[in-house]
């Protein structure tokens, strides 16, 4: 018989934080460094493939490329998770182990390869693709693993909720007078997100400012901030174990 893999809340403030910021990490790494490329927000490329395009610009192969390579990356990433709950496995720290270890891969053929003078150099290509199979298995890992959390590589969605949330009670709708239960949820909800943001926002300025003064190096922050959610969602299970046992 299989064995259930316990469901475990991961409610830490970090989570949203620390992964607001490596999406917004590898978004401006891509950005900058291979030319215009949107490892987390993938269909973004989508729109700068298109202007690209429409100037008559070259070398945008690896923006026709990037949904193709990040949908087989989140095929692969959903096998792994499942695969890993069919064993009765939680799927939170491996999935964020193999998430730094390809983040770190992308730094290595950054600093190894000669710089790239172009979105077509093998440099480029190469920890383009590297940078797309981490920031899928990202996405994965939020919508399977961390489904109580706010989305933390596409801000749109947040926005919108936050905004919405807070018209809701400024307005004081009835609905969320009479239920202190929902207010408290959304609370949640609104302070996830909130932190979902400024992480986003503070690996976007940092990795901007850092990539200027270091090159790819900058990289190694990503993946220390990564490495440094193990042992809090290590802490996490823990937890659920003790809790289930004594239910």
């Amino acid at each position: 018989m299989t064995p259930t893999p316990i469901a475990v809340r991961f409610e830490h403030g970090a989570f949203p934080l620390g992964l607001g910021f490596v999406a917004g990490s590898m978004d401006a790494f891509g950005f900058i460094a291979l030319y215009g490329l949107l490892p987390a927000h993938v269909t973004g490329n989508l729109v700068l493939l298109a202007v690209n395009l429409s100037q008559g610009q070259h070398g945008v192969g690896m923006k026709l490329a990037a949904l193709p390579i990040f949908g087989l990356g989140a095929a692969a990433s959903a096998w792994f998770i499942g695969m890993l709950r069919e064993r009765g496995r939680d799927a939170f720290l491996p999935a964020i182990s193999v998430q730094a270890g390809l983040i770190a891969a992308c730094l290595a053929v950054s600093i190894a390869l000669p710089r790239a003078r172009g979105p077509s150099d093998p440099s480029a290509v190469a920890a383009g693709c590297i940078a797309l199979l981490a920031m899928s298995l990202q996405n994965v890992t939020m919508r399977l693993v961390l489904n109580n959390l706010p989305p933390t590589t596409v801000m749109t969605g947040n926005i919108t909720q936050v905004v919405s949330d807070a018209v809701a009670f400024a307005c004081h709708f009835p609905s969320l007078r009479t239920r202190d239960d929902e207010k408290r949820l959304l609370s949640r909800q609104a302070e996830r997100m909130a932190l979902t943001l400024s992480g986003f926002a503070t690996g976007s300025l940092a990795t901007a400012l850092g990539y200027r003064a270091v090159g790819a190096a900058i990289l190694v922050v990503p993946v220390v901030t990564l490495m440094f959610l193990l042992p809090i969602g290590r802490a996490a299970l823990i937890v659920s174990r003790q809790s289930s046992s004594t239910v």
